[in-house]
């Protein structure tokens, strides 16, 4: 249709369709990373749940004793061997301090598994910004000039003299670049809008782990933090799809052009 289009035309034609095609390629070379760390959300978000129910667990085993001296020995304890932390309670010659024992382990087990884990959502959460970010920039371009050629070609749909006499567009050509340029805009700006709000999400997440300070999780902050992990990696897969299909969308549009 290049060839058929006025010169104001032709050159938005052309922009819009590179976008397009950069938009294409950078997705297909992020998006099995996405998807991996949509997943990788989603597996840290059930690893923390796990984390907690064996605390509480083991806090039933033995009742979690402040004091500087106990504590030190729990968290040695964490890091030995079952057999060394069957020997440390008989050495103590007390065999109530092993309930004391364990649940510090398991609190100090959870702490180490909280920090790595936390530490590891807030680079995935970092990495997936940067490529939603790059794509959405992609994505903005392509509505801006998606809707620059709508609004051009809308305003030649009224014939004047000039169009008469130098036959530059047909009638029904036009109205269905019209049609097709509508459909790209209007789908370029919904996907823009999910992007906002996968990044609005993300960002979220990685503000409440901003605010976090203490070596352990509460059992409130670790509902609230798989909360906010889990809502995060669903946004996160639904924008893969949406970029999914706005991929289709851009190359049914170029395929119509050509």
């Amino acid at each position: 249709m290049l060839k058929q289009l006025p010169p104001q035309l032709s050159g938005l034609l052309i922009n819009l369709c590179e976008a397009g095609r950069l938009f294409i390629e950078e997705y297909e070379s992020k998006k099995t990373r996405m998807q991996a760390i949509a997943d990788e959300l989603v597996e840290s978000s059930n690893n923390l749940k796990v984390v907690q129910n064996s605390l509480n667990k083991a806090r039933l085993h033995g009742a979690v004793v402040e004091g500087v001296g106990i504590v030190t020995v729990g968290l040695a304890a964490a890091f030995l061997p079952a057999p060394g932390k069957l020997a440390l309670c008989i050495t103590g010659g007390m065999v109530a301090i092993c309930g004391v024992i364990w649940a510090l382990t398991a609190n100090a087990t959870k702490a180490m598994t909280e920090i790595m884990s936390i530490i590891k959502i807030e680079d995935l959460g970092k990495e997936i910004m940067q490529i939603i970010e790059l794509l959405k920039g992609l994505l903005v371009d392509i509505k801006t000039v998606s809707r620059e050629l709508e609004e051009k070609s809308s305003s030649l749909m009224t014939p004047t003299r000039n169009q008469a006499k130098t036959g530059l567009m047909k009638t029904e050509e036009l109205q269905q670049l019209l049609k097709q340029t509508a459909t790209l805009s209007e789908k370029s700006k919904e996907v823009v809008d999910g992007t906002l709000n996968t990044l609005r999400q993300v960002k979220e997440l990685l503000d409440f782990i901003i605010t976090l300070t203490s070596n352990t999780l509460t059992a409130e902050e670790d509902a609230k933090l798989r909360d906010f992990i889990t809502d995060s990696a669903l946004l996160c897969e639904n924008t893969v799809l949406e970029f999914a299909r706005m991929r289709n969308t851009l190359r049914d549009y170029e395929e119509m052009q050509a």
